[in-house]
């Protein structure tokens, strides 16, 4: 029986449960303006709503869990799973509806990254139709995750540097505000508002000219 291939990264084994919090809010904000669901979506699907009261209750049980309670740890535990669950089933769902219509753009702005694809070699590259990979992360401590603190990280071809933009309004074109551009793969911002939603994208600059910008990157700031 052939596999259905993993189009997206779906890996939540290795987040911490605050990063696995922000994840769940930022597809639940995704799958609210998703057009693939707008008009409805199979009972196993979860959606906005659902999902941010999961991660509610999933913070509840965190801090309860925090007190050195058992039964709240073990509470904690259960919706957390429930959780990986929720996002499994729509990550699944997803994937079948891109390969069922033939539609890749349904992986795009999901909140997850797409798996890159391996490439055969090519004769030459034109790098100005090469689009920066963006992933947002919180940046972390030997305590654990540092408040108002995130850290960008651009995949971009060797040689390439990347223009980076951050906005707070990424709907808003003219909200957008420059970041410099980057030679560097990791770029570190502190002092970052709490419980805002950040955005940044990012585009290659080679010899003077631009290529296109990336997919829109958002993190929820902790």
């Amino acid at each position: 029986m052939p596999v259905i291939p993993e189009l997206l990264v779906a890996h939540f084994q290795d987040l911490s449960i605050n990063d696995f919090i922000a994840l769940m809010l930022t597809h639940a904000a995704k799958v609210d303006a998703h057009p693939a669901v707008k008009d409805g979506a199979p009972e196993y699907f979860s959606m906005g709503d659902q999902l941010r009261a999961l991660a509610a209750e999933l913070g509840q049980w965190r801090d309860a869990a925090a007190t050195g309670s058992r039964d709240a740890k073990a509470k904690k535990q259960e919706v957390w799973e429930a959780g990986k669950l929720a996002l499994a089933m729509n990550v699944q769902h997803l994937t079948m509806l891109s390969l069922h219509r033939n539609d890749p753009a349904i992986l795009h702005d999901t909140g997850f990254e797409l798996k890159q694809k391996q490439q055969t070699s090519k004769p030459s590259v034109n790098l100005l139709a090469e689009i920066p990979g963006i992933t947002l992360k919180h940046t972390q401590s030997a305590s654990g995750p540092v408040s108002g603190a995130i850290t960008v990280v651009l995949s971009r071809p060797k040689n390439a540097p990347c223009e980076l933009q951050m906005s707070y309004d990424p709907a808003n074109e003219s909200s957008w505000g420059g970041q410099g551009i980057h030679q560097k793969a990791r770029i570190e911002y502190n002092g970052l508002e709490p419980a805002s939603r950040v955005s940044f994208r990012a585009r290659l600059h080679v010899e003077g000219k631009t290529g296109p910008w990336s997919q829109v990157a958002t993190i929820i700031v902790l």
